[in-house]
């Protein structure tokens, strides 16, 4: 599946912090125990709170980009945030957070602005914040690649009777705009809670499918009704599916038929 196809959770604020926080802090990391870039040369008093300080500027640059750009965004892409916004989303926040440190940089070492130095400095950043980024990159990618978004779908009802069809299914709404999937109880296996969207795990045509909705669990919850039971603040299961349940009393996780995920209750 391609970056475009495959979606992604846009990030809650909290979760986005987390995210920017581990950059920052990675380049922090790095510039203080592996002082590339000549920085081994520099010579001050108070070095390691001038190496923090690009950490500061691009934490407060990342949150700042971040407020800027989910305001303005609507609220249709960000039902369908792919892999590919989350990419274009990132790297728009590298360049803004460059630019930061650029000044910062420039204001403490050099005094005054110039181009070619930018250009040397936007090359240096992009080193540094390639291995971070890149390895969240990658870690969202091989996460999603296998989900779906939801659009208006009907999974089809196996083992039913045509003319008790619509009696028997669940239709479950997202946030969006026509975002509703219509199913059969028997194949609505798992609800997984993912910041402010939900990946239903569904049976189509004999096979385990994942789909993606932006809406709460809560909200799910009360769509699918009380044949489905909470096991824990992020997963909802059908009780009719599970095929074991093993630990103790204070770590317990089910399995579900055809299902990999062992899910915690509590």
């Amino acid at each position: 599946m391609s970056l475009r196809q495959t979606p992604f959770p846009k990030s809650s604020l909290r979760s986005f912090l987390n995210v920017i926080s581990g950059i920052s802090l990675t380049i922090v990391f790095i510039l203080v125990v592996f002082q590339p870039f000549g920085t081994s040369n520099f010579d001050h008093p108070n070095k390691f709170w001038i190496l923090m300080g690009y950490g500061v500027i691009t934490f407060f640059s990342g949150l700042i980009s971040y407020l800027i750009i989910y305001t303005i965004t609507s609220d249709t892409r960000l039902n369908r945030w792919s892999v590919l916004d989350e990419v274009l989303f990132l790297f728009g926040i590298i360049l803004i957070c460059q630019i930061g440190c650029y000044f910062y940089w420039a204001g403490m070492f050099v005094g005054r602005l110039d181009w070619s130095q930018f250009l040397y400095f936007f090359k240096i950043a992009s080193l540094i914040s390639l291995v971070p980024v890149s390895v969240y990159l990658l870690f969202i990618y091989q996460k999603y690649k296998e989900v779906k978004f939801v659009s208006g779908n009907k999974i089809p009802i196996e083992n039913s009777e045509p003319e008790k069809e619509e009696e028997q299914h669940l239709t479950i709404y997202g946030a969006g705009k026509n975002e509703k999937i219509i199913i059969a109880p028997e194949n609505l296996f798992l609800v997984k809670s993912e910041d402010n969207y939900v990946i239903l795990f569904l049976r189509e045509n004999g096979k385990i499918i994942k789909r993606m909705m932006r809406n709460t669990l809560s909200e799910i919850e009360q769509q699918i009704g009380s044949s489905f039971f909470r096991c824990h603040r992020s997963f909802i299961i059908n009780p009719a599916k599970i095929a074991e349940i093993e630990g103790n009393i204070t770590n317990t996780k089910i399995g579900l038929t055809d299902i990999d995920t062992k899910i915690p209750v509590s």
